[in-house]
């Protein structure tokens, strides 16, 4: 929470009122993972950064799951895209979720109401074949995290509901875009400044030094539609469902007739990375 606040408030978005941020609550039933150590960047952002939030205990952090339904029940009709970019834990808890406050209608009732877009990165097209993804598995360095993550993945790709269009974009994707080295680095906008380069540097141990792009092509994805991002295309003749394990994370896609779901395949990595690099090299249009 404290690493997104820090990016937020450099975009001159930092204000929780519009734009709230919700952690992960390791009381949600079914959920209950063991918290691990952030990687080293996180808290350099924000010892480093101005931010409202530091970490997941700030005031004004909210429960991930109770935030997705008050924020879902005041958007339109099927207004909603969602980007995945990190283990399932949340999304299946928001569709096994029951009526509050904030709506009369369950979590799949919610989703079908409201969302009409689901981009999850994750997993491995046509299959992982015994080497599955760490979004869908949870990693491995934690065997408790990695059961609990596993089911919470197979329970999204079961259960999202067939209103709701439903992308994945999997590791070979990303594997192949770079992005965030010298096309960012040496822009105007990454001045000192800047968290999205500090964040860079110290992932990568040192400047101009790009890094796969699993993430910010999913998100691309989400916010432009696939149509809207030319780097990548819709499997054609894929028709079917993509199946988690939920014991082990492993997925395959299983033909069938066509459904809500398909897997992104890539027709330009360097076009993609550019893509990406050319947005991060904006300067922020709400900064003070």
């Amino acid at each position: 929470a404290g690493a997104i606040s820090v990016l937020n408030t450099y975009y001159g978005r930092g204000d929780l009122a519009k734009l709230p941020i919700g952690a992960y609550n390791v009381n949600t039933t079914g959920a209950l993972l063991e918290m691990e150590d952030p990687l080293p960047y996180v808290p350099l952002l924000g010892k480093t950064f101005e931010s409202i939030v530091k970490n997941t205990s700030s005031p004004g952090v909210e429960d991930a799951v109770a935030l997705y339904r008050r924020v879902l029940a005041g958007q339109p009709h099927r207004s909603v895209a969602i980007s995945s970019i990190g283990i399932h834990t949340n999304l299946a808890a928001l569709l096994k979720s029951r009526p509050d406050k904030y709506s009369s209608l369950t979590g799949v009732e919610l989703v079908t109401e409201k969302v009409y877009l689901l981009a999850v990165m994750g997993g491995k097209y046509p299959a992982s074949n015994g080497q599955p993804e760490c979004n869908v598995c949870g990693g491995l360095r934690n065997q408790h995290n990695h059961a609990v993550a596993s089911a919470a993945a197979s329970y999204v790709a079961a259960h999202w509901p067939a209103t709701s269009q439903l992308i994945w974009s999997g590791f070979e994707v990303g594997l192949l875009i770079q992005s965030g080295g010298e096309g960012f680095q040496k822009c105007a906008a990454a001045t000192a400044a800047n968290p999205v380069k500090a964040a860079m540097v110290s992932y990568e141990g040192g400047p101009n030094k790009s890094r796969y792009s699993w993430d910010p092509i999913t998100t691309l994805v989400a916010v432009r539609g696939i149509d809207a991002v030319p780097s990548v295309a819709a499997c054609t003749e894929c028709d079917g469902v993509n199946v988690i394990d939920a014991a082990t994370g492993n997925n395959h896609w299983m033909p069938g007739p066509k459904s809500n779901q398909t897997y992104l395949i890539l027709k330009d990595g360097k076009g993609a990375g550019d893509a990406i690099d050319k947005l991060l090299c904006q300067r922020p249009k709400y900064h003070a």
